[in-house]
C-alpha cells in the first residue's frame, strides 16, 4: 500500500471523527491532545490545533458555518473556525471530563456530556450554560440532539440512556435494558427510534415514545465502542474492542459487513457525506477509509 494509505499522525489513538458536509475534510480528536484536519481525497494532514492540555475525547461541526468542537480530559470545552485555525472561546464548567458534544440543529446550542454525571446545554452566542441536566448516576459518555432539535438523548456509565426536553433539561424518560456502560447513542432519522452501543457487546434499537427495546443485535464478540447513523437513516456503523466494525442494514436490524479495521479498539467510526465509505480511527493511532459496497479499504 501506498505510505498514505492510512491518514498518520497521530501519536495516541484516535477517539473521535467528523467529516464536513462537502465531504473534502475529516476532523480527528486524539489522545495525543491534538486535533488535526485531514485531506479525504489524498489523506494528508491539513492542519493541527494544539489547545487542549490532555486528551481530546469529541470534536463535533457545526451544522452553519465552520465552527469545531471539541471536548477534553482537560475538563474544558473548544471552539474553533477550523478553516482559519483560530481558537474562538473556550466554555468552562464541567468539574471533570467532557466526553461527547453535539451542536444543535439550529447551530445555535450546543450540548456536552460529562464524567461529573452531568450534561450541559451552552447559548452559542454568548457562551454561557443554560441549563445543566442532572439524573445519571456515573460519568455520561455521549449526547445528541434529535433531528428537530426539540430533545436529547445521552448515554452513561449506569447503565442507561436518557432523553430530555431540549428547552428547558427536563428529563423525560430513561431507557433501561443494557447490563453495562452505554458508551454512545444515535437517533435513527425519519423515524422515532434510536440506537446505542454498549460495553455489555450489543447493539440495541429502541422505541423513543415509550423506551422499549425493539431489537438487540449480537454480532460484536467484544464491548462495543462507537456509533454512526447514515443521514437517511438506513445504515449504522459500530466498532469495538476487537479491532471490528460492522455495518448494518437498519430497517432490518442486520448486518451487511465486516471490516477488521483496526489493531485494537476502534474509538471512532463516521460515514461519509456521499453514503459511499466509512471512516474509521483506532487504538493503533490510525485512521482509514473503507468502501462500504465492498469492504475494501479506499487508497488515495
Amino acid at each position: 500500500m501506498p505510505v498514505n494509505a492510512e491518514m498518520t499522525g497521530h501519536v495516541g489513538y484516535v477517539n473521535s471523527l467528523a467529516v464536513t458536509q462537502d465531504g473534502e475534510t475529516v476532523v480527528s480528536a486524539s489522545w495525543d491532545t491534538t486535533i488535526r484536519l485531514w485531506d479525504l481525497s489524498r489523506h494528508t494532514e491539513l492542519d493541527l490545533f494544539d489547545g487542549h492540555t490532555m486528551s481530546v475525547n469529541d470534536v463535533a461541526l457545526s451544522p452553519f458555518g465552520e465552527l469545531l468542537a471539541s471536548a477534553s480530559w482537560d475538563h474544558s470545552i473548544r471552539l474553533w473556525r477550523y478553516r482559519e485555525g483560530i481558537e474562538v472561546a473556550q466554555l468552562i464548567g464541567h468539574k471533570d471530563a467532557v466526553y461527547g458534544l453535539d451542536f444543535s440543529p439550529d447551530g445555535r446550542s450546543l450540548v456536552s456530556a460529562s464524567w461529573d454525571y452531568t450534561l450541559k446545554l451552552w447559548d452559542l452566542k454568548t457562551h454561557e450554560t443554560t441549563h445543566t441536566l442532572h439524573g445519571h448516576k456515573a460519568n455520561v459518555m455521549a449526547a445528541q440532539y434529535s433531528p428537530k432539535g426539540r430533545t436529547i438523548l445521552s448515554a452513561s456509565y449506569d447503565h442507561t440512556i436518557r432523553k430530555w426536553d431540549a428547552s428547558n433539561g427536563k428529563m423525560l424518560h430513561v431507557f433501561r435494558g443494557h447490563t453495562n456502560s452505554v458508551n454512545d447513542v444515535a437517533h435513527i432519522p425519519n423515524t422515532d427510534t434510536a440506537m446505542s452501543v454498549s460495553t455489555d457487546h450489543t447493539v440495541r434499537l429502541w422505541g423513543l415514545d415509550n423506551g422499549l427495546e425493539l431489537a438487540r443485535l449480537t454480532d460484536h464478540t467484544s464491548f462495543v465502542t462507537s456509533l454512526d447513523v447514515s443521514a437517511d437513516g438506513k445504515y449504522a456503523l459500530s466498532g469495538d474492542g476487537r479491532g471490528q466494525v460492522i455495518l448494518w442494514d437498519v430497517p432490518s436490524t442486520s448486518a451487511i459487513r465486516t471490516f477488521n479495521a483496526h489493531d485494537g479498539a476502534v474509538w471512532a467510526v463516521a460515514f461519509s457525506p456521499d453514503m459511499k465509505s466509512a471512516l474509521t480511527g483506532g487504538a493503533d493511532n490510525l485512521i482509514r477509509q473503507w468502501r462500504l459496497d465492498t469492504g475494501k479499504q479506499v487508497l488515495p
